[in-house]
Order: structure tokens, then sequence, then C-alpha cells
């Protein structure tokens, strides 16, 4: 014999004040949820360039990183392999998540 649904609507588990699941999103969070959706990469992706890169930046075809931070205009900051910081557009730099 299973409990009466009014046992579970009694009983929460989260405080009021204290829920992390909020039904409305702020502007800024919104911005950066899209930009990491675009981007296609999470935080501590392993990537590689598919193409070199354009700009003065000195990364090529071959060049592996980990994706550190993305910020909410969709640039994706990586630490590459070759030991510098650079962001990168992922609209203009082609690049392939590597399997972890």
């Amino acid at each position: 014999m299973s409990p009466s649904p009014e046992i579970f609507l009694r009983k929460r588990v989260k405080l009021l004040g204290l829920e992390t699941d909020n039904p409305v999103m702020d502007p800024t969070g919104a911005r950066f949820l899209a930009a990491r959706i675009k981007a296609g990469v999470a935080v501590g992706t392993r990537i590689e360039l598919v193409a070199d890169a354009d700009g003065p930046s000195g990364l090529c075809a071959g060049d592996r990183g980990v994706v550190d931070d993305i910020n909410e205009r969709g640039f994706v900051r990586v630490i590459w392999d070759r030991g510098m910081v650079v962001d990168i557009d992922p609209d203009h730099t082609h690049f392939r998540p590597l399997a972890s």
C-alpha cells in the first residue's frame, strides 16, 4: 500500500529561500547560457584546432588545449598545450572536441 499524495505534498526537501531551480533567469545568466550552448563545448573540454586560426595568435591546425572559460559574447578561452592562453571565436576558428 503506497502513502497518500498528501504526505508528499506536505514534505519539502528544500527550504523556500534557498531553491536553486528558480523558474526565472536573469538576463546575464541567459546570455552566458546562450554563449555556452553556441560554443558547443563545456569548460574543461580538450579541443583541437581543425584549421589555422585567423589573426596574430600563431595558432595552427592540430594545436590542442583545454577550454578554460566561455564569456557572454561566446568567445572560448583556451589554455593551449604550447603554453599560451588565447580566446577564440567559434564562428571563425574551427575546432573539434577530443574524446576524454
